[in-house]
């Protein structure tokens, strides 16, 4: 199965200072979310090695309406489905507390923290990633695709119900 992570293509386009790159680190920088054009064009990049795939998980995409519009579209230009769409349920303090856990851990060992493992940078991203995927749960609901995971569990627990949820 092709696992695609919006965050691991926007470190890879940052890191080789692409065109997009440059443009994602802009926002990631300030706490903003990555224009839709940016990561619209990198998922569909992604997308291209998912024909002939015993299927395919798109990681943290698509998080606005315009996002899953074009993955729609994407979707039907090249005959792949969509199955499932999985919200995580999670309560706000506790996902502050898992990235400064996860920052904390980067440099215990050795590594930097990211530009957005603050918490000024992160509660602009959450407030803005709320605002922007307001209207993605009824858009999927809509369409008999959203399903919803209890992410305040221990993260074996949480894979599980994923597994159990597509189908793996």
């Amino acid at each position: 199965m092709l696992h695609i992570s919006t965050g691991e293509l926007l470190r890879d386009a940052i890191k080789a200072q692409s065109a997009l790159g440059v443009q994602a680190k802009a926002a990631v920088d300030s706490g903003r979310l990555v224009p839709d054009e940016v990561v619209i064009g990198l998922v569909e990049e992604g997308l291209e090695n998912a024909a002939g795939r015993a299927g395919y998980i798109l990681d943290g995409f698509p998080r606005t309406v315009a996002q899953a519009g074009a993955l729609e579209a994407h979707l039907g230009e090249k005959n792949l489905p969509l199955d499932h769409v999985i919200l995580f349920d999670i309560p706000l303090e506790l996902l502050v507390a898992r990235i400064k856990a996860r920052a904390e851990q980067s440099r215990e060992a050795g590594g930097s923290s990211r530009s957005d493992d603050n918490p000024e940078v992160l509660r602009r991203r959450v407030d803005e990633f709320v605002r922007a995927t307001a209207q993605l749960s009824p858009f999927y609901e809509q369409r008999g695709l959203l399903r919803w995971i209890d992410a305040r569990q221990d993260v074996e627990t949480v894979a599980a119900a994923i597994a159990s949820t597509i189908g793996g």
